[in-house]
């Protein structure tokens, strides 16, 4: 083979190692959190070039290189055939504690080859907060046990007292124990794989074959920048809060600078960091630009670290993009990561709408944890149907996508499963009418989700943002925004209670939670959606009648706002006589 053949043979290779390294974790893990996808899986040379991942949630593979670094930092000339690494803690090298790296060196015949690396959301990483959340975390000793680079494995044996030291500090030992075994496995089979495509193409032409492909990668990225206009754009997006010891927004200001093939995207004028576990740290901070880029860029755009070369990310220590020792940070891969894309977006808006997306809904969810009376045995569980994705020019919004940092690439709980692991009960779920930003172009639906406490002594932590008016998605071009999340709990004795978010409370049998996620933000005046659109968007019960007669054209409201009297005779806002009823 020539070595751009090979190159695409290896490269292709590398990614379905990496996606098998994903289907063995989803087919052997044991928490709702793994079996909702809540992982991924990297590959890394020998040097710690970023080669392959499956990015079930994009947040956590951008911050891959970061935990790789951590390792390297610590155990550099100490690594030997059979060592497995495992690391969670956000100063060296992680994101947030949830998600727990397992890197695991890769030698063939005696030579260190590659890395394979496995993340995941753990079900319980410790300290004071339910499923890993603690909005009441002042630092982070009370955010989780924290994991610095450590060895599980040397030489292929069990370090059994870090095993123990770990494990103990937690309350849903099982669940954890499980998924690290199923960490530890997925990276072995990509270890496998690696050393059968070494013995069948040669290490030569391997190595070869991913300098190729990492300056294809970075030539692909420089192009795609290349597209956008030059000059500096700027964006501001904030946070609800930092939790219950900072009740405030958090601004995330960015300024995007593109010059030719290269952008700039500096985070140093950032709100600072905070008290409270919504901190973000460097590595996800860098994660999370990444996936706002690869959001916008070419699906075909390997996410690798060749298409890293074209970036650089500015932030500064002490702010809420850089965080420093001792903040809390668990949080950080949802609301942190949401402003952090939405500020990437809404600045390349700045440049041209049609590169962009609307606003897509934001994380918000329920955790619940307690000892379960049917079992006798500590559980952990979250609940709420995913919201909806911005539109963008020419396509509507996808419905119940969930959040960025996902890119879709998560899954709801099953039901059933839901309901074995905790004692709630799924009364119903499904889309919300209205939920959507309206535009030419509508955002993507959100849900609602109502499930019942069937015990008392539950504690329950809202997790979460958007339930403020700026931090709800936004239409670009002049589509509209789409509604705040929101939620209620209904309790047994008729009382109603409206969470803060980021809050925590205890309830107790037959008490009732009520979850509405927003959809995505618009993309286009509504007064242009077609007049088939809207009636099969009614038919089909995703706009209300009404909704559907204000915002698109029948009268001068648009969703119970006039527009100005500047507003010209558009036709399709003009209150005449002729029948524009809905069938």
């Amino acid at each position: 083979m020539t070595g751009t053949i090979l190159a695409s043979v290896v490269g292709n290779r590398l990614h379905a190692i990496a996606e098998r390294m994903a289907d063995a974790m989803l087919r052997s893990c044991r928490s709702a959190a793994f079996q909702s996808r809540d992982f991924v899986t990297g590959i890394f040379d020998a040097d710690g070039a970023w080669i392959a991942t499956k990015d079930f949630i994009p947040v956590l593979a951008g911050s891959l290189p970061s935990a790789y670094e951590g390792v390297l930092a610590k155990f550099a000339g100490d690594v030997g055939e059979g060592d497995v690494f495992v690391l969670n803690d956000p100063y060296h090298g992680n994101n947030h504690p949830p998600d727990v790296t397992v890197l695991k060196p890769v030698f063939h015949r005696g030579v260190l080859r590659f890395w394979t690396a496995t993340k995941g959301h753990h079900a319980d990483v410790g300290g004071g907060g339910e499923i890993g959340y603690n909005p009441g975390a002042r630092d982070c000793y009370e955010d989780a046990l924290r994991i610095p680079p450590v060895r599980l494995y040397r030489g292929g044996e069990r370090q059994d007292d870090v095993w123990d030291l770990i494990l103990l500090n937690l309350r849903l030992r099982d669940a954890v124990e499980g998924d690290l075994h199923c960490q530890i496995g997925a990276a072995s089979i990509g270890e496998r794989e690696l050393l059968a495509m070494l013995d069948a193409f040669g290490v030569e032409p391997v190595l070869e074959a991913v300098r190729i492909q990492l300056a294809a990668s970075a030539r692909h990225m420089r192009a795609e920048i290349a597209r956008w206009p030059d000059g500096t754009y700027e964006a501001v997006r904030h946070l609800d809060d930092g939790g219950e010891h900072h009740r405030e927004p958090i601004a995330v200001r960015l300024a995007l600078t593109v010059a030719g093939d290269r952008a700039v995207f500096d985070f140093t004028a950032s709100d600072p960091q905070v008290v409270g576990y919504a901190n973000s740290t460097r590595a996800n901070t860098v994660a999370s630009t990444l996936l706002a880029l690869f959001g916008v860029t070419d699906p075909a755009q390997r996410r690798d670290g060749g298409a890293l070369a074209a970036v650089e990310i500015r932030t500064r220590p002490g702010t809420i993009t850089h965080a420093v020792e001792p903040a809390a940070t668990t949080l950080c891969t949802i609301t942190a990561c949401e402003a952090i894309v939405e500020t990437v977006w809404l600045a390349l808006s700045r440049a041209d709408p049609a590169i962009t997306h609307a606003g897509w809904c934001r994380g918000y969810a329920f955790a619940a944890v307690g000892v379960d009376e049917r079992t006798g045995r500590a559980f952990g569980a979250t609940g709420a149907l995913k919201g909806g994705s911005g539109a963008v020019l020419g396509f509507d919004g996808w419905d119940a996508i969930g959040p960025p940092v996902a890119m879709g690439g998560g899954r709801e709980v099953d039901v059933e499963l839901h309901e074995l692991g905790a004692p709630a009960t799924v009364l119903e779920q499904g889309f919300a009418t209205d939920s959507a930003g309206a535009g030419r172009w509508r955002g993507g639906l959100g849900g609602y989700s109502r499930w019942r406490i069937d015990q008392d002594g539950v504690r329950v932590v809202c997790i979460g943002s958007g339930a403020l008016e700026q931090t709800v998605p936004y239409g670009l071009a002049g589509g509209l925004a789409a509604p705040a999340n929101r939620s209620v709990v209904r309790h047994r004795d008729g009382r109603v209670t409206v969470p803060r978010t980021n809050s925590t409370l205890v309830l107790g049998r037959g008490d009732v939670i009520e979850i509405h996620t927003s959809g995505g933000g618009g993309y286009g005046d509504p007064r242009e959606r077609s007049r088939a659109a809207v009636r099969a968007d009614v038919r089909d019960g995703l706009v209300s009648e009404a909704a559907a007669r204000d915002v698109y054209g029948l009268t001068r409201r648009v969703w119970g706002t006039a527009p100005s009297q500047e507003t010209g005779p558009d036709t399709a806002l003009t209150a005449d006589t002729t029948d524009r009823s809905i069938p």
